[in-house]
């Protein structure tokens, strides 16, 4: 009796052998189909293959996905000229990677990615409200795990407030990445506030005007490379001249050997000098005629010199400039009783110090300009019979430079006080620095040339990063967020010098045959005339209209089109050493 039909569903493994001389080892769900006699095949999976050399040995087979339905496939686009460019500053500042090495994602989560995450969305946007940050993640391609919240930028300003650890750790590694013996420099900002929660903010100097308590920022740069590398906030009352002592510290701490401290008059103060000696800090700063009365009276010896035109500066001829010795009489009150001196005593030393001096001539025009302007207009008012008009201090000025008086007949007679005038005059265009260790006019005006940038840097900070107000009413919450700030503005700092340096290189001959072809240096001053009428926010945004498009093809799962970049614009990214999607000539 024959066995009965189960018709059941069945598993079996088949070999075939193709022409190739291959087999083809297959896994098969069969099924046996009683009127035809035979077992039908409901599905087949290739799970492999035998090779002649393969000694019957099944070598696995791997398999190319599926590609999606057409109702799965996935088709998106988004902006990402403006994300490639910022993540490339991230990864060729080190500023990403300082980042994670001070707070690794297996102990702190995303923290660091979110960090800068926001630094880049201030960039971005050229320092829009963080509540405007979802809407512009949508349009940027931000996958939705890894969007940032209000809640999530919360809770990043609240971690990094109440962790001074991981921002002083944090400088300290951007401090390690200083050139040898570089050349510091720092200045204060002031960040006026309407909340009363916040315990540094009290009234004092604003920068702002606005009537308002401010909270001081005093921030710390390279001068070689123009990035910022640590910062500190503190109440806003406290004198900048105080902020020395501090910033004596704050170097030490950072393991900074030797560095040269550049700053401007506003630290330049007879403890301040005496602070740099004692803790042999080689320093450069500019300084007033009002700063001592030695320095008013080399400044009145070496006037004559500055109309002397062996004097001027090499690099500006507008600028004529001589440096001299001076050992000025300077004391201090002890802090601490020594071999030499008791705790309170009063201390004289006599430092060899080098002054700067320097005159601008065009400075000195534009000033007496506005000088003769600005008198004859009072002459003017005067003689008309407003004085009543006059503000306090615009009286004060006639006063000082105007001599006038009445005629019988009532007709107001008004002279200039020309002694006054010539001494104000000859004041005009005059600037100096101190140092004690530089020695040389020209290399003195380098170093305060460079400090300047700063100040633009800090106008930056509060338009380009939403600092102009706390936006915050927790003192923690506002350490973490003037971090954040601090990242975003390293960002800046980085491409702004990038493009700098750029505009300075092109269209100049270099000695390269190639490179000094007429056509080359056309089209590098069509890309110049581009960078000098075009803002650093203006070029991010010119960038940003680059899309990325995600498709899925038949033979490939994934294909990503970017749109074109002109010539133009692959020149710029190729000479500020930009490596990244947007341009795949350029060179790292």
């Amino acid at each position: 009796m024959a066995r009965p039909i189960k018709g059941d569903i069945r598993v079996e493994t088949t070999k075939v052998r193709k022409s190739d001389k291959l087999t083809y080892v297959y896994e098969r769900t069969v099924k046996y189909n009683p009127k035809l006699r035979r077992n039908e095949i409901l599905s087949s999976k290739l799970i492999g293959k035998i090779t002649p050399d393969s000694n019957g040995e099944v070598i696995p087979t791997k398999f190319r996905a599926k590609p999606k339905t057409k109702e799965s496939q996935e088709i998106s686009r988004h902006h990402m000229g403006m994300m490639s460019l910022l993540e490339w500053v991230g990864t060729a500042t080190g500023i990403d990677d300082d980042l994670k090495q001070v707070m690794p994602e297996e102990v702190y989560g995303p923290l660091a990615d979110r960090i800068s995450a926001i630094a880049r969305f201030w960039i971005a946007t050229g320092g829009d409200s963080l509540p405007d940050m979802y809407a512009w993640q949508v349009k940027h391609g931000i996958s939705p795990e890894k969007m940032i919240s209000e809640d999530i930028y919360h809770d990043v300003f609240e971690k990094l407030g109440t962790n001074e650890s991981l921002i002083q750790n944090y400088f300290r590694l951007r401090a390690s990445r200083l050139d040898s013996r570089d050349s510091i420099a720092y200045d204060i900002t002031t960040i006026s506030t309407y909340s009363d929660s916040l315990s540094q903010a009290r009234y004092g100097y604003n920068k702002e005007h606005d009537g308002l308590p401010t909270i001081k920022v005093l921030t710390l740069y390279s001068l070689n490379t123009e990035q910022p590398f640590a910062y500190w906030s503190q109440p806003g009352n406290i004198p900048d001249s105080i902020c020395v002592e501090n910033a004596l510290k704050q170097l030490d701490f950072l393991d900074i050997d030797k560095p040269m401290v550049v700053t401007d008059n506003g630290f330049c103060t007879q403890d301040n000098i005496v602070s740099y000696i004692q803790d042999h800090t080689r320093f450069a700063s500019r300084i007033t005629r009002n700063d001592g009365k030695w320095v008013s009276d080399t400044i009145d010896k070496h006037l004559p010199d500055l109309d002397d035109i062996n004097n001027v500066i090499d690099f500006d001829e507008d600028i004529a400039g001589v440096c001299t010795t001076v050992r000025p009489m300077l004391s201090y009150t002890a802090k601490y009783t020594s071999a030499n001196h008791k705790k309170g005593e009063h201390v004289s030393l006599t430092p060899r110090l080098y002054l700067g001096i320097f005159r601008s001539r065009s400075r000195r025009f534009e000033a007496e300009r506005i000088l003769t302007k600005e008198l004859y207009e009072l002459k003017r008012m005067i003689e008309e019979g407003k004085e009543d008009l006059l503000s306090e201090a615009a009286m004060n000025k006639a006063i000082k430079y105007l001599n006038w008086s009445s005629s019988r007949s009532g007709k107001i007679k008004v002279s200039f006080n020309k002694e006054a005038v010539d001494e104000a005059k000859k004041y005009m265009g005059i600037f100096s620095m101190c140092s004690n260790r530089v020695n040389s006019a020209s290399e003195l005006l380098k170093l305060g040339r460079k400090r300047e940038h700063i100040e633009d840097m800090f106008e930056l900070l509060k338009q380009k990063t939403d600092g102009n107000k706390p936006r915050v009413h927790d003192s923690d919450r506002l350490r973490g967020r003037q971090f954040v700030q601090f990242i975003a503005l390293s960002y800046y700092d980085y491409l702004y010098k990038k493009i700098k340096d750029l505009k300075s290189k092109l269209g100049k001959p270099n000695g390269d045959a190639k490179h000094d072809l007429k056509q080359n240096l056309k089209e590098e001053n069509s890309l110049l005339k581009w960078l000098r009428n075009t803002s650093l926010n203006e070029i991010l945004q010119w960038f940003d209209a680059v899309d990325l498009i995600r498709l899925t093809g038949k033979k490939h799962q994934n294909l990503n089109l970017i749109t074109e970049t002109t010539k133009r614009d692959r020149m710029f990214l190729e000479n500020i050493g930009y490596y990244g999607e947007l341009n795949h000539t350029a060179k790292a």
